[in-house]
């Protein structure tokens, strides 16, 4: 009894840290009035350094903070420096935070999402900066609450060297997110190049994406995230007149019924959902549909590319991740 009890306690509170983290930021966002304070890359962060039973990337906790750090400046400073069209601004920061995933010697992806997100809001305030450290910065104390704990195991970190192929890979992914991000604006459909969905083709393009193994079902896990975010909060907050953080907790327990259901833990898809909070409300009903076509586009790419350059496959039956740590 005392094992089935340890083992319900080592998955449950994780879960419920995630939640947290999501119920506290749309909170903090709500009663302060500051929309920037709702950091979709949080999400991510929370499902991957928390509710995975291993670190979903190769990285450390002072490199996670650092990292978005600097990315989330470099969003900013592209929105308040580079007067050119959303799509090339778009772009530019998707490149720029390649660019520092390549320097960092880490595998963490999610940082790109750091660069891009205050482009897609056209942020001009340092909120967005100061919510994104402190929301990392709870998501990496829970961390080692749950380390402490003997509930995550303390991860070594081992900086990589760019995989043979990386520059090919980093162009290739660079114009297709490009000509996505171009006809996306162009069409009123920029939620085709969303943040999380650019961190997911990140992944999915890198050698060893453990993803790529199933890319449909990935992408229905992106799609299917999309949809209940943006459900929850027209449920929750348009039709009950809930908070959102009501809508936030709704979102993030779909997520993760998702990722069981699926047998795949996508770190992105929780960005894809809460996303759907800062979404205005005239454009709510066709994100869902900006995020299917998005990820569907993406996973096919990167399916190709894999074949193209003659990516080794994984053992059938190991459970699915997006980020393997090697």
């Amino acid at each position: 009894m005392k094992v089935k009890t340890a083992g319900a306690a080592r998955t449950l509170l994780p879960q419920l840290c995630f939640l947290f983290v999501l119920a506290l930021m749309a909170g903090a966002s709500e009663w302060l009035g500051e929309r920037e304070i709702v950091f979709p890359e949080a999400a991510a962060i929370a499902l991957g350094a928390l509710v995975a039973p291993r670190l979903a990337w190769n990285t450390d906790k002072v490199s996670i903070f650092l990292l978005i750090g600097i990315c989330a400046c470099a969003g900013e400073l592209i929105v308040y420096f580079l007067p050119l069209p959303l799509a090339w601004q778009l772009i530019c920061a998707y490149i720029v935070g390649q660019g520092v995933l390549l320097a960092s010697g880490t595998t963490f992806a999610p940082l790109i999402s750091a660069a891009v997100l205050p482009v897609l809001l056209q942020t001009r305030t340092p909120v967005y900066l100061a919510a994104a450290l402190g929301i990392t910065l709870l998501v990496l104390l829970l961390r080692m609450g749950l380390e402490a704990l003997g509930m995550r195991p303390r991860e070594l970190f081992v900086p990589r060297r760019p995989a043979a192929g990386e520059a090919a890979a980093v162009t290739a992914r660079t114009l297709f997110a490009a000509l996505l991000a171009l006809v996306g604006v162009g069409m009123g459909a920029p939620y085709l190049a969303c943040p999380p969905l650019l961190v997911a083709f990140t992944e999915f393009t890198r050698p060893g994406s453990r993803a790529m193994r199933a890319p449909a079902r990935a992408a229905a896990l992106l799609a299917l995230c999309g949809g209940v975010g943006a459900l929850a909060r027209g449920l929750v907050c348009a039709a009950l007149g809930l908070p959102l953080a009501a809508a936030a907790l709704l979102a993030g327990l779909a997520v993760l019924a998702l990722a069981h259901w699926q047998k795949m833990l996508l770190p992105p898809a929780a960005a894809v959902a809460v996303l759907a909070l800062l979404v205005p409300e005239s454009a709510l009903a066709l994100y869902p549909v900006q995020a299917a076509v998005g990820a569907a586009l993406y996973a096919a790419f990167a399916r190709l590319f894999a074949a193209a350059r003659h990516a080794p496959a994984f053992r059938a039956g190991a459970p699915l991740a997006l980020a393997p740590r090697s």
